[in-house]
């Protein structure tokens, strides 16, 4: 019989050294970013504390069998649904928005953050125990049901750039899972038509973010200031940028939310086309790909799945922040996976490759541990 360390064999230190190299690039930038703001001083600290009890996370939880998650998929996404409706009944409201749980004076929790990996492992499972059924579109019914209580909490949040994420994951765990083309014409309708009843129910700031994406000449100034000093911070960092600590558009107080939304416009512009825009995509390229291939290497339906519902909330958060900074899609408030400041996003997506970790080392079916 094989020792329970012999898992360890099949870590993947090359998916670790690119997060790792990701996250230290990040702090980096937040740095950078937030120079001449001191109310964000303490920022790079709080990211580089966060990206330490991250790895611990990843370490435990790659130890830890991920079949021991699935088997728990229903306590996991009953406990998800109980801190959403706790959000909702006394959760910190910031922005005019109530998403935060207080957990001290000086630390909260997003839960959603959370949510989004807890529901790639749920739905994992969930779909792993009707692959049977799924030709039969009441089955398609039932998954769009199960993902239906979630994602109302986080839209009356409201917070619209997680709940298309969510959506996002359904649609690549459920398309990954084997859902027939004739299913998603007729689901393609039917969005449609809930798209159009729902944009009336979004918060003023969502319709005018989205009002100012598609008809930006007829939106006040106020409203594209954002969009436009992101868009001179790409075209002025050039190739090679103009060097660390000299960005004018955030060193200067033009960028807003530049250690967050806006972080990859900082990049650009300090770093440029060569050291920032292709080591970051690059990074997170490489970071996808390991992911696929421990889906590849899974040894059942459920760990592929979590793989690849893992994979589309890397790829979905990285287009559409880059896609925002570059006006080619509508600002969602959605961060740039790795390189943001968050302690929530940050430390979520350490345990979410950790959960990747606990797949990849389990990929023979008799090794357990």
């Amino acid at each position: 019989m094989l020792s329970r360390t012999s898992v360890w064999r099949y870590f993947d230190v090359w998916l670790l050294a690119a997060v790792v190299l990701l996250t230290g690039y990040g702090i980096l930038m937040i740095r950078s970013a937030i120079t001449g703001a001191p109310a964000f001083e303490t920022y790079p600290q709080q990211q580089l504390i966060w990206a330490g009890l991250g790895l611990v996370i990843l370490l435990v939880t790659a130890a830890i069998d991920y079949r021991i998650l699935t088997s728990s998929h229903w306590w996991i996404y009953a406990g998800l649904v109980g801190l959403l409706v706790l959000v909702v009944v006394t959760g910190q409201v910031n922005n005019d928005a109530r998403r935060w749980i207080q957990i001290t004076p000086s630390f909260q929790i997003q839960p959603s953050e959370f949510g989004r990996i807890f529901i790639a492992i749920t739905f994992a499972q969930f779909l792993a125990n009707r692959r049977h059924l799924m030709n039969r579109f009441g089955n398609t019914l039932l998954t769009l049901a199960y993902f239906a209580v979630p994602v109302g909490l986080i839209f009356i949040q409201p917070n619209l750039g997680m709940t298309i994420l969510f959506m996002f994951i359904w649609f690549v765990v459920i398309w990954v899972a084997g859902l027939p083309l004739r299913h998603f014409a007729m689901l393609g309708a039917m969005g449609l038509v809930v798209g159009l009843a729902v944009f009336p129910l979004l918060a003023d700031y969502q319709r005018e973010r989205i009002t100012t994406f598609l008809n930006p000449e007829e939106a006040s100034s106020d409203d594209v200031f954002n969009i436009d000093q992101a868009e001179i911070s790409i075209a002025t960092g050039s190739w090679t940028g103009k060097g660390y600590l000299q960005g004018t558009q955030s060193q200067l107080g033009f960028l807003r939310a530049q250690h967050t939304d806006f972080i990859f416009s900082v990049i650009t512009e300090e770093m440029g086309l060569m050291f920032g825009t292709v080591v970051v995509l690059g990074l997170m390229g490489f970071i996808l790909l390991r992911i696929l291939r421990a889906a590849q290497l899974s040894p059942d339906p459920a760990g592929k799945l979590i793989c690849a519902g893992i994979a589309a909330i890397l790829f979905f958060q990285t287009a559409v922040n880059v896609g925002m900074n570059v006006r080619v899609l509508p600002v969602t408030g959605l961060t740039l996976p790795f390189v943001s400041y968050g302690g929530s996003s940050l430390i979520t997506l350490f345990l979410a490759i950790g959960v990747v970790e606990s797949v990849l080392m389990r990929q023979r079916k008799q090794e357990f541990g």
